[in-house]
């Protein structure tokens, strides 16, 4: 948990801290989308289709090895199991749940908690909260992002039906990074690959309900929320 002047910062806020510490501030070279990550192959979006593209995160139910990786004495109660695509591959993503109601996070970047207890609850005035800090990791290469990796856990309301995030580099947009919601919970993994030289870049989100509209939410920012550069690289919670 981060804390700035002795406030809790929003989830998204660090994150846009960290890459901003992180990644670097001032004039550097940025990350780009040159390759095609695995996901817009699996998708089969082109090059040319990938910023108006959709790239479903979701595969289907994990497995016993996934479910055993994630398992741990006492957390019966499964209330989210999917696996999805990440960076390089696929990972079982999981929310388990004890019988004093204590939760196991299960993601690409190995187990943890939530954020607070008690659990933020969403609301219709608040259909998205945070779970937990997440994660984000980046290599770099001198001044150039190679890569930038990042996990989001979100607790949603019954009108969200999909969560979506994507990239943008020198004003383009990419592939929608899209899931959907289960059980109340929701979870992106999502990346950028470069290198680009010279390229800015920015993140957005979605939040959309079952018909496709726009679900009104302040926990994830919808306009273009700004990254920058690099200057080292490594693995951080952003919240």
């Amino acid at each position: 948990m981060v804390k700035v002047a002795g406030r809790l910062l929003p989830v998204v806020g660090v994150a846009m801290l960290v890459a901003a510490l992180v990644l670097g501030v001032g004039a550097v070279k940025k990350l780009s989308r040159s390759d095609q990550p695995p996901a817009r192959r699996a998708a089969g979006l082109s090059a040319a289709e990938s910023p108006v593209g959709v790239t479903d995160l979701d595969l289907g139910p994990t497995d016993a090895h996934e479910r055993s990786v994630c398992a741990a004495p006492g957390y019966d109660e499964v209330l989210y199991a999917e696996r999805q695509l990440r960076f390089g591959g696929t990972s079982g993503v999981l929310v388990l749940r004890n019988a004093a109601g204590d939760l196991r996070l299960c993601d690409r970047f190995g187990t943890g908690g939530p954020s607070e207890v008690p659990l933020p609850t969403p609301t219709k005035d608040d259909p998205v909260v945070f779970v937990s800090n997440g994660r984000a990791a980046w290599t770099c290469d001198g001044t150039t992002l190679r890569r930038f990796e990042q996990s989001t856990w979100l607790a949603v309301s019954p009108q969200v039906a999909t969560v979506r995030e994507r990239f943008w580099v020198d004003g383009v947009p990419g592939t929608w990074f899209q899931t959907a919601a289960q059980n109340g919970y929701a979870h992106l993994q999502t990346w950028l690959q470069g290198p680009e030289p010279g390229s800015r870049f920015a993140q957005q989100f979605q939040v959309l309900d079952a018909a496709g509209a726009v679900v009104p939410q302040t926990a994830l920012p919808t306009g273009r929320e700004p990254l920058s550069g690099c200057t080292g690289h490594g693995s951080a919670e952003i919240g």
